[in-house]
């Protein structure tokens, strides 16, 4: 037995806004926000433009360094608040919590703590952005809709100064909404900057393939090829191409899975410049221009920006 009650208004701790006359949903978490100021005791004052300074990559610290007792376990409960806050609504401060998060077990010091209250204080004062799921088609209630699904993907080479890993930042969308977005660091030490591309473009492939399965296993079409946006010229002739060399023989595996994509015309990879590849929101920190273009592509225009006109895109457009 189920009962109605009515529009859907809250969902595992986020605020809904659904406007049905305009299409689209939009997740806040004021609740959550609210404990930055009240366990933490970040105020609404003098408010950061980015979730971190331009540039910024945090690396471990010494062991004589690292906070300890009462100060860890408050460092980790905000980090865990914030895991929380990017997965549901707010991905653009994605990788400057992952970064954090990679010192929840050990080497977190005061410096670490400074810069999680940097990302606290820039949430607490955008308290309104959220999440905007605004799709630029609506099925039609056919089987003959096609849903358009594309992908961007991005890396930030050797990333990690301890390791030399690179970070794997991707979006996928459905018909212009997000709906997958994802920052992590990559599991092998790549050795080329095409190689720390090909290996974020395959995840996001993986889950552009998710989302064609499952559309397809209730009877929906998709529209193919579908579509991945990459800013490296290298990675796109890779997968065009069947000729391998040297440098690029040992990834082969990759590239196959993606060359055999496109020729069974599932995949089509397209080069985008890097200064419209929203994904370099997830592989680095930005600075305020760039970083609000990339994130309106995800919240939406909103009264925090500062810039206008068409410079600046919402989801879907």
């Amino acid at each position: 037995d189920c009962d109605d009650l009515g529009p859907l208004e809250e969902y595992v701790g986020c605020k809904i806004e659904y406007n049905k006359s305009e299409g689209f949903m939009k997740f806040t978490q004021p609740v959550l926000i609210q404990s930055f100021t009240d366990e933490f005791g970040i105020e609404d004052i003098e408010t950061p433009p980015t979730p971190a300074p331009k540039g910024q990559v945090l690396r471990k610290a010494d062991e004589k360094d690292c906070i300890k007792g009462e100060n860890h376990t408050k460092y980790r409960q905000g980090v865990g608040k914030l895991l929380h806050l990017m997965k549901w609504s707010r991905p653009e401060v994605m990788n400057s919590v992952r970064e954090l998060s990679r010192f929840m077990a050990s080497g977190a010091s005061m410096a670490h703590q400074k810069a999680m209250a940097h990302v606290m204080k820039y949430v607490v004062g955008t308290p309104n952005r959220g999440l905007l799921l605004k799709p630029n088609a609506r099925w039609d209630g056919t089987k003959d809709f096609k849903f358009t699904i594309l992908g961007r993907s991005d890396s930030d080479f050797g990333k990690c100064p301890d390791t030399r890993k690179s970070v794997t930042g991707y979006t996928t969308f459905l018909n212009g909404a997000p709906y997958k977005f994802r920052s992590v660091m990559q599991n092998i030490v790549t050795l080329s900057v095409t190689e720390a591309e090909e290996v974020a473009a395959t995840e996001c492939v993986q889950d552009m393939l998710f989302g064609m399965h499952l559309l397809e296993s209730i009877g929906l079409m998709v529209n193919k090829p579908m579509i991945l946006e990459v800013d490296n010229t290298g990675s796109k002739d890779i997968v065009d191409s069947w000729s391998t060399n040297g440098r690029t023989r040992h990834i082969a595996i990759k590239h196959n899975f993606l060359r055999e994509l496109k020729e069974e015309g599932i995949l089509f990879v397209k080069w985008i410049p890097e200064d419209i590849n929203s994904s370099d929101l997830f592989t680095k920190n930005l600075g305020g221009s760039k970083f609000e273009r990339f994130t309106a592509e995800l919240t939406g225009r909103d009264e925090y920006m500062t810039l206008q006109g068409e410079s600046v895109k919402g989801p879907g457009e």
